[in-house]
C-alpha cells in the first residue's frame, strides 16, 4: 500500500478465478502505480485449491481479501467495492495490467470534471500472448453505449456513483455484457466516459473459434435483449436505431451461419471425393 499526503484514496478491485499465472505480473502492475494512495482488494471467486494457494503465497500484496463461491465478475465486483473505503474505485481484471501513470491521470480528470462518470484509456489487446490490435474506444455520452460498449471493463469511477444506480447486475442472463449495462446506467442522462487517448493498458484475450462466434452472437442477442427491456425508459427514445440494430445482428448471424455450413459441405465433399479421386489417377 502506498501512501501520499492530500491524494484521494483509490480502492483497486481485483476480482480473481484461476489466474494465478498473471498474479504476480498484475500484482507488480498495482505496485507500480504513481502518486496515489491506495488499498488493494482481491475478490476470490471460487477458484480452485492450486489458484488458491497462489493467491495466499502473495497474501501480504494484499489489504483486503474476499472469499466466495463462484458468482461471476460481477459479484466479485460489487463484493469488492463493498469492502472498499475509497471514494474511487478502479476495477482491474486479473488478467490485465494499466501503466504506471494511469491512476493518477484518471483521478485528476474525475476531480475536475464532475459531468465525467468514468476515466479509462485506449488499450493494447494480445491474443494466446500475440501482441496484437490498439483498441480506441471511443466514450462519450449514454447514446454510444446503447448498442454496445464504448469503454474498457477495467475504468475508474466514483464509488458513490456505483452506489446510486445499484452496482453491477449479478443476474445470469447480462453475464458478460455487465461492463456495458453498468456503463450505461452509469451515464445516463448526461454523463460522459472519458477516454485517455493513450495506449495505458494490456488486456489478455483467447483465441475464439467461428462456431464459438457464432455461439456467442446467439447468447448475445439474448443478452441484449435483456439489457433492452431492463432498460426501457433509457431506450424509449431510439426505438428507430434499436430495431436498426436488431436486424443488423440478426442479418450478421445469418450470413455466418451459411459460411460455416460451406465450410463444413467442402470439407465433407473434400474427404468423401478423396478417395476417388486416388483411384481416376491410376488410369492416367
Amino acid at each position: 500500500m502506498k501512501y501520499f499526503i492530500l491524494t484521494p484514496c483509490i480502492s483497486i478491485i481485483i476480482p480473481f478465478f484461476n489466474a494465478g499465472s498473471f498474479l504476480k505480473r498484475t500484482l507488480n502492475a498495482v505496485r507500480q502505480q504513481e502518486g496515489i494512495n491506495y488499498e488493494l482488494i482481491v475478490v476470490d471467486d471460487g477458484s480452485d485449491s492450486i489458484n488458491k494457494d497462489l493467491l495466499m503465497a502473495n497474501r501480504d500484496q494484499v489489504d483486503v481479501l474476499v472469499t466466495q463461491v463462484n458468482r461471476g465478475q460481477a459479484s466479485a465486483r460489487n463484493a469488492g467495492i463493498l469492502k472498499a473505503k475509497g471514494d474511487y474505485i478502479l476495477n482491474w481484471d486479473a488478467d490485465d495490467y494499466f501503466e504506471p501513470n494511469f491512476s493518477a491521470r484518471a483521478i485528476k480528470i474525475l476531480r475536475e470534471n464532475p459531468e465525467v462518470k468514468l476515466v479509462t484509456s485506449y488499450a493494447l489487446r494480445t491474443t494466446d500472448g500475440v501482441r496484437g490490435e490498439l483498441i480506441k474506444p471511443s466514450g462519450g455520452g449514454y447514446q454510444n453505449f446503447l448498442f454496445e460498449n464504448a469503454a474498457l471493463g477495467s475504468a475508474l469511477f466514483r464509488k458513490k456513483d456505483w452506489e446510486s444506480i445499484g452496482g453491477y447486475d449479478e443476474a445470469e442472463a447480462v453475464r458478460g455484457f455487465e461492463d456495458w449495462d453498468f456503463y450505461l446506467r452509469l451515464l445516463y442522462p448526461k454523463g460522459e466516459a472519458f477516454i485517455i487517448p493513450e495506449q495505458l493498458f494490456t488486456y489478455y484475450r483467447h483465441t475464439e473459434s467461428t462456431t464459438s462466434m457464432i455461439l456467442n452472437e446467439r447468447l448475445s442477442l439474448a443478452k441484449r435483449k435483456y439489457i433492452y427491456k431492463k432498460n426501457e425508459v433509457i431506450y424509449q427514445g431510439h426505438y428507430s436505431e434499436l430495431i436498426d440494430d436488431l436486424f443488423f445482428r440478426l442479418e450478421r448471424e445469418e450470413r455466418e451461419r451459411y459460411k460455416n455450413l460451406e465450410r463444413k459441405e467442402f470439407k465433407l465433399g473434400f474427404y468423401i471425393l478423396k478417395p476417388l479421386r486416388k483411384f481416376k489417377r491410376l488410369f492416367k
